[in-house]
C-alpha cells in the first residue's frame, strides 16, 4: 500500500509538470517482455492518470520471442516509442540508429544527475560509444544459491571454491543424493552464456582484454577452467539438467539437489513460504573462486530513435521513462519490494522498505557485497551474434559431446571474425 502512495504521489508531481507541455492527446508505443504484465499495467495505469493527454499503449512479448520480435518490429516501421533493452543487445541497436541517447530527449544534466545513482556495472551496461541509452528496468547479478539445511545435515562448510563445491556434491551423491547439482541447462537462452560468465568471475577470470581479444582460449584462462569443471561435474553424475529457472525453484524444493547457479531474484520465489514447502533453507553465498566476483546486468527502458526526431513524442516518452526509473524511484522499489527484482539505483540499499522486504528471503548485508563487487559483461554490436554461436558449443562441452579446447578455440576464432568483419563496416 506504501509503494502506491508513492506512486501516486511521484505521478501527481510528474503530471503537474507534464500538462502544459502538450497540446495534443498522444498514445506512446511501450514494448515488454511479458514478466508480470499485471504489475506494468497498473504502473502504466498510474503514469496516465497524472499526465493527461498522455496515453501508453502496452505491446508484450514472451522473453524468447522478444528480441527477434523487436527488431521486427522497427525494421517495419511499426510505431514504436519506449521498448525494454537488454545489455546485450544494447550496442547492436544503437550502432544501428534504432535507438537514442537518452540526453537527446531528456532535460539537460538530468541523465548525468540519475547517472551519479546507477551501480557500475549497470552504468556500462546502458552505455554506448560514451552515451548513456537507457535507465534501468531492473538490474541484477547471478548468484551460487545453496540449501542451508542439507549442508548442515551433512556437516558441509559451504564452499567457497569450485573444487569445494565438487567435494560436497561427491560427498552427497555418497550419501544418497544423485544429482546434487542443477543446472539452467538452456542453450536458447541468452543467460545461459551469462551464467557461465558469472562462475567464470567467481575464478576471476578476464574473457577479453581491452582490445576485445578473446582470452577463454588460453588453458590456464578462468573461463577455460570453468567449463573443464563443468564437464568433469557432469562426467561425475553431479549434475542434472533443467531447462528454466521456474522448474528449478520446484526441484530444488524436493530436497534432492542442494545447488544451483540463477539469477538472484530467484532465491526470492525459493524461500516464497506460501508457495514453496522448503522456503527458509535457501541462501547465496559468494560465487564459488578465488575472486568471488559474478556476473551483474541491467535491462533497460529506451526510446527509439524515430521517437527522439519527434520534440513532441520525445517529450512525452521522456516523461514516461524518467516516471519508471528515475527519481524518486518508486516504480524500481515497487519491482523491488513485490516482485523481489533487483535494481541498480545504489540509495534503494538504504530504503527501509526495501530492507524489509528482502530480509524474508535473504541476507540483504550478502546481496549488497556481492553486488559491490558484480562485473559487467563484454557486450559489443556483434555480441548477440556471436553468443547464437557459441552457446551450442559452450552446451556441447559441457555435457562431454565436444572438447573443451576445441569449443573454447572455436569461440575465440569467432569471436576474431566477426570483430574483424564490424570494424570494416
Amino acid at each position: 500500500m506504501q509503494i502506491r502512495k508513492l506512486l501516486a504521489a511521484a505521478a501527481v508531481a510528474l503530471g503537474l509538470a507534464a500538462q502544459p507541455a502538450l497540446a495534443q492527446n498522444l498514445t506512446l508505443e511501450f514494448v515488454v517482455w511479458n514478466y508480470s504484465l499485471e504489475t506494468i499495467q497498473d504502473n502504466v495505469r498510474l503514469f496516465e492518470e497524472a499526465n493527461p493527454g498522455i496515453k501508453v499503449n502496452i505491446t508484450d512479448y514472451a522473453w524468447p520471442d522478444y528480441h527477434d520480435s523487436l527488431i521486427l518490429r522497427i525494421r517495419s516501421k511499426t510505431p514504436t516509442d519506449v521498448v525494454y533493452g537488454g545489455q546485450d543487445w544494447l550496442p547492436a541497436w544503437a550502432a544501428a540508429g534504432f535507438i537514442a541517447p537518452l540526453d537527446s530527449v531528456a532535460p539537460a544534466g538530468a541523465i548525468e544527475e540519475l547517472s551519479a545513482d546507477i551501480a557500475g556495472f549497470a552504468l556500462t551496461d546502458v552505455t554506448y560509444d560514451g552515451k548513456v541509452y537507457g535507465l534501468p528496468y531492473y538490474s541484477d547479478t547471478i548468484s551460487f544459491i545453496y540449501n542451508k539445511k542439507i549442508l548442515k545435515d551433512a556437516g558441509i562448510a559451504v564452499p567457497a571454491t569450485w573444487e569445494e563445491v565438487t567435494a560436497a556434491a561427491e560427498q552427497l551423491k555418497a550419501g544418497g543424493m544423485d544429482k546434487p547439482i542443477i543446472y539452467e541447462y538452456n542453450q536458447e537462452l541468452p543467460n545461459f552464456y551469462d551464467a557461465f560468465v558469472a562462475q567464470s568471475y567467481g575464478r576471476g577470470a578476464e574473457l577479453f582484454d581491452a582490445e576485445l581479444n578473446p582470452l577463454f582460449a588460453d588453458p590456464e584462462n578462468g573461463a577455460y577452467k570453468q567449463l573443464e569443471w563443468i564437464a568433469d561435474a557432469y562426467a561425475k553424475g553431479l549434475v542434472q539438467s533443467d531447462n528454466h529457472e521456474s522448474t528449478i525453484i520446484t526441484a530444488m524444493n524436493t530436497g534432492k539437489h542442494a545447488f544451483t547457479i540463477v539469477f538472484t531474484y530467484v532465491l526470492a520465489a525459493l524461500n516464497d513460504a506460501a508457495t514453496q514447502p522448503l522456503a527458509g533453507q535457501f541462501a547465496l553465498a559468494p560465487m564459488p573462486g578465488e575472486k568471488h566476483s559474478t556476473l551483474g546486468f541491467a535491462k533497460s527502458y529506451v526510446v527509439t530513435a524515430t521517437t527522439a526526431a519527434d520534440p513532441v513524442r520525445a517529450e512525452a516518452a521522456w516523461k514516461f521513462v524518467n516516471f519508471m526509473a528515475g527519481k524518486p524511484y518508486t516504480v524500481a522499489k515497487r519491482w523491488a519490494v513485490e516482485k523481489g527484482l533487483g535494481f541498480a539505483q545504489l540509495p534503494l540499499f538504504e530504503d527501509q522498505d526495501v530492507i524489509t522486504a528482502w530480509g524474508k528471503w535473504a541476507d540483504v548485508g550478502a546481496l549488497g557485497a556481492q553486488a559491490s563487487i558484480a562485473k559487467a559483461g563484454t557486450y559489443t554490436e556483434f555480441s548477440s551474434i556471436w553468443s547464437a554461436y557459441f552457446r551450442p558449443l559452450l552446451a556441447q562441452a559441457m555435457v562431454g559431446e565436444a572438447p573443451v579446447d576445441r569449443v573454447m578455440k572455436d569461440g575465440a576464432q569467432r569471436w576474431t571474425e566477426l570483430k574483424e568483419k564490424f570494424a570494416s563496416r
